[in-house]
């Protein structure tokens, strides 16, 4: 049973004070109405086919790059050594969810609530995926996409794969992050921190065991060369404080969202 509050008796929608988003409980995935991870913020029904069918526009979107990306790229199975592909991978993963979770819900709306397990799921992917999309894109197109020669971390992938794996994502999904009803979390910027991190722990293995990229080098990014242990460390930081920022960024979204809502007389 939820026992969480919203400061709001007027809507349920209405997001907590400011001060209330630090509190330890905000760590968890908890929310007092998880009907609203199946709702558009600006439906006026219960259900929406028009919402329905952009889940699904999104998902096939999404799929049907990852799957043609691993087919031109697979590269001996290396393209699962680089963060932009596990990206890419959870956008995948999180659309469908989505799509299936909201199918679902249209047929039986009170049974698809009460699968409380697979929303606190969804919502951890969602969330991770939002955060992990901008890290990347951000890394990508600040400190990858123009370096030339020997150090270009790249591998030889087309314009349109680049733009599909580097912008799309996070321009869609912030996107969807203005249409859905869900709330946000200033502190669930720990689940892409432990995404983060398992990446981190993977390429520490990936270099013990003699891994190397699409070039034949001990690193999969020049940015974490394990053989220079203060910059893999100084980097990992670094993204710890930019998946911070951009949790931060996109509560700041979500704030806007609802308060728009509010002003257009479309909270629940």
């Amino acid at each position: 049973m939820n026992t969480e509050t919203n400061d709001s008796t007027e809507f349920r929608q209405k997001p907590d004070k400011l001060k209330h988003e630090f509190h330890r409980h905000k760590f968890r995935l908890h929310h007092h109405a998880y009907e609203d991870f199946h709702r558009s913020q600006w439906q006026t029904k219960p259900t929406s086919w028009a919402f329905l069918i952009y889940r699904w526009l999104l998902a096939i979107f999404f799929n049907v790059g990852v799957a043609t990306c691993i087919y031109f790229y697979f590269l001996g199975g290396r393209w699962f050594i680089y963060l932009t592909n596990w990206g890419f991978m959870l956008c995948g993963i999180t659309s469908t969810t989505g799509a299936i979770c909201l199918s679902i819900y249209h047929k039986h709306p009170e049974g698809m609530v009460q699968r409380v397990c697979i929303i606190k799921c969804y919502w951890a992917c969602y969330w991770t995926n939002l955060i992990i999309a901008y890290v990347i894109g951000i890394v990508y197109w600040g400190a990858i996409h123009f370096k030339k020669g020997e150090d270009d971390d790249r591998g030889d992938v087309s314009t349109v794969y680049n733009l599909w794996t580097h912008a799309m994502p996070s321009l869609l999904f912030t996107v969807d992050h203005m249409i859905v009803a869900q709330p946000s979390r200033i502190l669930h910027f720990i689940y892409p921190f432990f995404f983060g991190l398992i990446y981190g722990i993977f390429t520490i293995i990936y270099y013990l065991l003699g891994g190397l990229d699409v070039r034949d080098r001990t690193y999969i990014y020049s940015m974490l060369n394990h053989a220079i242990p203060h910059q893999s460390l100084g980097t990992m930081a670094l993204i710890t404080l930019l998946i911070i920022a951009c949790s931060t960024f996109h509560y700041g979204l979500y704030r806007l969202r609802v308060f728009i809502a509010g002003k257009l007389k479309k909270l629940q």
